[in-house]
């Protein structure tokens, strides 16, 4: 009896010790912003009146800038405090220099580029003119595929 006890915690022992060596093999890379694609682009658009500009930029351009340019934690609370607030700092446009640049996405039945999140508690692809939804056609796509091979 005391060996078999002695075997299972010696058992469990092993057991933790070689999830832990996963864990920290899994944790030790790079990770974050350096591991982004520089070549990876993502939309943006500009929201100044007068403007309007649309253009892709690169996404960790885009993210290294979010970083460098954290909002106080005043600014920080009136975000909370305003629904109507964007959460994100504006980047300044290539066109007319004006902080008015916000991520977008460009839909890809209708051809538009909008504001990303532009309806709240949604997709935030969801398209303003069309109502498509890139993310939620994967999903219903994903869900028809699982229901028809658990069939």
């Amino acid at each position: 009896m005391i060996v078999i006890i002695v075997l299972c915690l010696a058992l469990a022992v092993a057991i933790m010790y070689k999830k832990e060596a996963d864990y920290k093999e899994q944790t030790s890379g790079p990770s974050g912003i350096e591991t982004i694609d520089p070549n990876n682009m993502i939309w943006v658009k500009c929201t100044n009146t007068d403007c309007q500009a649309e253009y892709q930029m690169g996404m960790k351009d885009y993210f290294l800038y979010l970083n460098d340019h954290l909002p106080s934690p005043g600014e920080f609370a009136a975000m909370l405090q305003d629904p109507n607030k964007n959460p994100t700092p504006a980047l300044p446009c290539t066109k007319c220099q004006a902080e008015s640049i916000y991520r977008a996405e460009k839909c890809e039945k209708c051809g538009i580029v909008f504001l990303r999140g532009s309806f709240k508690h949604d997709f935030a692809d969801r398209c303003t003119a069309c109502s498509y939804s890139k993310t939620e056609d994967r999903r219903k796509k994903a869900r028809d595929e699982k229901q028809q091979t658990e069939q």
